[in-house]
């Protein structure tokens, strides 16, 4: 094994208000709008909203991701009869790409990294948008990182072959001698089904819809272990 490629929502970080569409002052800028959160009407909303923020389009930068989340937030506006300012539509938009409280990160991550960086080639395989390399980058991990593509540069999302390919030739590497760490099972199937290893992450904290047949590993200290066998 010369490679381990990692999913990053769930994988690496989780969404820490539990919904990965939230910015993470959405309360704070709705203020008392905010008892609507979480209803049915707005998870109905959420739905119909949701392909502003579909990750399989090309998005280049933050700028355009930030003109899709005002997007979104408007579409939100009209479903939830908030009457949002154009401000507080713009400040819920650059919340989404410029906050990264947004995000938590698992704590057993970057010690692990950077000890496996010492005995392989790392790769990120995320369906994202642009603003999660920014986030990573101050965080200090996207450094650890010998490449790393988003779906939203690849204009697909996984399990889309052109994922696995465009890692793959990112990290000019063969997939039987990669490794590939994701938390779902359909994700897992399309790495294995081009020659890659794969084991599922089933964090306790942000649990995935399904376990797959394969290995599952609840931490990066369990895939530690599963990576000497």
């Amino acid at each position: 094994m010369k490679h381990l490629i990692f999913d990053c929502g769930g994988v690496l970080v989780y969404p820490r208000l539990g919904d990965w569409k939230l910015p993470y002052k959405m309360a704070e800028i709705l203020g008392a709008r905010a008892r609507d959160m979480y209803s049915a009407r707005f998870l109905l909303a959420q739905r119909q909203c949701e392909h502003w923020l579909d990750e399989s389009r090309l998005v280049p930068d933050i700028q355009e991701e930030r003109q899709l989340r005002q997007a979104y937030i408007q579409a939100l506006d009209e479903r939830m009869d908030w009457r949002l300012s154009g401000d507080e539509i713009d400040n819920l938009a650059a919340d989404f790409t410029e906050n990264p409280l947004r995000y938590g990160f698992f704590s057993d991550a970057m010690p692990a990294l950077k000890r496996w960086k010492e005995r392989y080639r790392l790769g990120m395989l995320s369906d994202a948008m642009p603003s999660i390399l920014v986030f990573l980058e101050q965080r200090g991990m996207l450094q650890l990182f010998d490449a790393a593509v988003i779906s939203t540069h690849v204009g697909a999302i996984k399990p889309d072959k052109r994922m696995y390919e465009a890692i793959l030739k990112a990290l000019d590497a063969d997939p039987g001698d990669c490794l590939f760490v994701d938390d779902r099972p359909c994700n897992l199937e399309g790495a294995t089904a081009i020659g890659m290893r794969a084991v599922q992450m089933a964090r306790p904290a942000c649990l995935p819809e399904a376990l797959w047949d394969g290995p599952v590993a609840r931490s990066f200290e369990e895939l530690d272990g599963l990576l000497g066998q």
